[in-house]
């Protein structure tokens, strides 16, 4: 209900009404092995629907869960609380750009996966540009970004910064949503 609630009152920092099903959830996070023991960056994570998924799934990997909403970044937390998930994962309330632009600023460890739920297609080309470059800036070379989106306006943005990029079709999620595999 929080999510529903949220996409309401803050439509433009929410890329649906509801939270990520599993079909949705299973293409976002197939790339990613399933012994990969490295740092994972996920952007626009709102209750935790993949962000708990992605930690059982992933057991090795230690999560980094970025939500600007501070009410859905606390039912993220409650949510791992309640798997005894939340000793791998972080979870922060803040904007995806500001995180980014600390972690560049501070030279942190670039990640090879950064798995986002950010609804860009709500964001001006200006703010989208700006993102994408965050994003690429702190991916290590051959890392990837996935990103999924209800629509394909964003497709040529995307893949204009990245050496290849593959759209996938979620047809089973409400709404169908799209899946960008984009390798830096």
């Amino acid at each position: 209900m929080h999510f529903v609630w949220a996409s309401l009152i803050k439509q433009g920092q929410m890329g649906a009404i509801l939270p990520s099903q599993r079909f949705l959830v299973a293409k976002m996070i197939a790339p990613i092995p399933e012994s990969y023991d490295g740092q994972i960056l996920e952007l626009g994570a709102g209750n935790g629907s993949l962000t708990v998924r992605l930690a059982q799934e992933r057991p090795r990997a230690r999560i980094l869960a970025c939500e600007i909403n501070p009410t859905l970044a606390n039912a993220n937390r409650l949510n791992l609380s309640g798997t005894g998930l939340n000793t791998r994962v972080e979870v922060i309330s803040d904007s995806a750009e500001n995180l980014l632009s600390e972690m560049a600023g501070r030279n942190a460890k670039n990640v090879d996966y950064i798995v986002s739920g950010v609804p860009i297609g709500n964001f001006g080309r200006k703010r989208t540009m700006a993102l994408i470059d965050l994003i690429s800036g702190n991916l290590r070379p051959g890392g990837m970004y996935i990103q999924y989106q209800h629509f394909l306006a964003d497709h040529r943005k995307i893949k204009a910064k990245f050496a290849s990029m593959q759209t996938i079709p979620v047809l089973l999620n409400f709404p169908p949503a799209f899946v960008y595999y984009a390798k830096k």
